[in-house]
This record gives C-alpha cells, sequence and structure tokens, in this order.
C-alpha cells in the first residue's frame, strides 16, 4: 500500500508536467519568416562570368503552411520554371522538391504556397532549402539564380564589421530562432 501513496504524487507530477509540455508545444504555432538574397550560381569558373541577374525572396512559416514570394532581375535569357530544392546543408545542391510560380521574363516574380512534409518543415528549419531559378540557354543548365532560406536576421552592410555575434543559421542564430537555449 506504502508504494501506491509514494507513487502517487510521482504519478500525478510526471502527468502534469506531461500535460504542461504538450500543451504548450500544440498551443504554440511552427511559425517563422524566412529570407533570401538570389544570386547567379556558376557551375564552374568558365560560366562565371556569363552569368547575370538578382533577386530576393521571403517566406513565411505558419504551422506547416509555407509561403513564398519574390523578385528577380537582370537574367541573360527569359526563366523557365523555378523551384525549393532540398540539399544536405546551406551551399550544397539538391533535389527540386516544389515547383514555384515564375514569370517567363528576364524580370519578374516567384510566388508559391505549400503544406511542407515534416522532412521538407527539418529541411526549412536547418537552412537546407533554397530557391532555384532556371533559364532558357545555358551557360546555366543547373539555374541561375540560387538562393538559401534562412531566418530573417541581421545584415551588416558591404565592408561593415559586425560586432557581437554572428548569425550561422546551422548553429547558435538558427537554436535562437527555434527558441532554443544557446549553450
Amino acid at each position: 500500500m506504502s508504494y501506491f501513496r509514494l507513487s502517487a504524487p510521482i504519478g500525478m507530477a510526471a502527468v502534469a508536467l506531461a500535460l504542461c509540455f504538450g500543451f504548450s508545444a500544440v498551443a504554440a504555432p511552427d511559425s517563422g519568416r524566412f529570407e533570401t538574397e538570389l544570386g547567379p550560381t556558376p557551375i564552374n569558373h568558365v560560366t562565371k562570368d556569363q552569368l547575370s541577374g538578382h533577386g530576393t525572396a521571403n517566406a513565411s512559416l505558419n504551422r506547416s503552411k509555407l509561403s513564398v514570394s519574390g523578385t528577380f532581375t537582370g537574367l541573360a535569357t527569359p526563366a523557365t520554371d523555378a523551384h525549393l530544392m532540398m540539399g544536405s546543408g546551406i551551399g550544397i545542391a539538391g533535389a527540386p522538391v516544389l515547383d514555384l510560380n515564375v514569370s517567363a521574363a528576364t524580370s519578374g516574380t516567384i510566388a508559391g504556397s505549400f503544406t511542407l512534409t515534416p522532412a521538407q518543415l527539418a529541411a526549412l528549419r536547418e537552412g537546407r532549402l533554397y530557391i532555384q531559378i532556371d533559364s532558357q540557354k545555358a551557360p546555366a543548365p543547373g539555374g541561375n539564380l540560387w538562393g538559401w532560406l534562412l531566418p530573417e536576421h541581421e545584415k551588416a552592410g558591404q565592408d561593415e564589421p559586425q560586432l557581437g555575434h554572428w548569425f550561422l543559421p546551422q548553429g547558435e542564430g538558427l537554436k535562437a530562432h527555434r527558441g532554443e537555449r544557446q549553450s
């Protein structure tokens, strides 16, 4: 009998903690704002001088729904398609996972709204999702403009030193964005 009397308060405390943590996880929606600068990504040293264009994109996440919008300009030939791609890390090419709407022009817009899978959500949080815009002709058969979706963050200007912490999305910066305690 004393076993049950001793265990009951511990069991009730464990249930209370589980409910608190469970409800806080459910009550706090998975949300955030992401951004990227789109730039030409040369395939090799030969193509680096032949690529042109730039752009920006923003994304907002509400639970598992991701909405993306952006603009681009200066492509040498009209855009043909655009995708959200999933790589194994920032700067590492991957495969297309979702199609974006894109203007078939040298300057225009990109947009899309998606319900992400758990794997795609994890990739977004880890900085592994990026936007790729393809154009009509070589030298960019694997995409002309690329940009990794990263949490919105403070930026330093050209040749401007940044005081304090540096933004590293796969390290402390991403932990802070997700609300985790930094070590």
